[in-house]
């Protein structure tokens, strides 16, 4: 199925640019507009992700993991009445995980804070994106569980 897509854009490309250079009028104009337009879509994605590096960097996330802390507690009362003791377990695991991202946030935000010249190292820059994959991760398995505990 990958195969096939990239076959496709591949097959696309192509006929972009063979009508940029050897089209008539109207392909030319057409090939050289998607141009510009692809040109625009790198520049908003560009900047969405200029955005979000800085609400990172206030905090965004931080009340994420906050309010992920609240969906646990009620979780966790909805599991205490009707005495599901595999949704208390699960909660307790990934109560742990946010714990631990939560602290993870905290030595990224501490080693930012130390950093001279206003510069994020590569390392730092890994670290945060593996933090948001891991956060992400969390909160799938959040929802996993809702959705479960919904059922019951």
């Amino acid at each position: 199925m990958k195969s096939l897509i990239k076959l496709g854009l591949l097959l696309v490309a192509v006929i972009l640019v063979y009508n940029y250079f050897f089209g008539d009028p109207q392909e030319k104009a057409q090939s050289k507009e998607i141009f510009h337009q692809v040109g625009q879509l790198g520049k908003a994605s560009w900047a969405l992700l200029k955005t979000e590096k800085a609400k990172l960097d206030q905090g965004k996330y931080d009340s994420a993991l906050d309010k992920i802390d609240n969906i646990y507690q009620d979780l966790r009362t909805r599991a205490r009445s009707s005495n599901d003791v595999e949704s208390l377990q699960r909660l307790s695991e990934m109560e742990k995980e946010r714990q631990e991202l939560e602290q993870r946030m905290a030595e990224i935000d501490a080693e930012k804070a130390r950093q001279t010249g206003g510069k994020t190292s590569t390392y730092l820059l890994e670290d945060e994106k593996e933090l948001k994959i891991d956060l992400r991760k969390l909160l799938s398995d959040t929802e996993a569980l809702m959705r479960q505990m919904d059922k019951e």
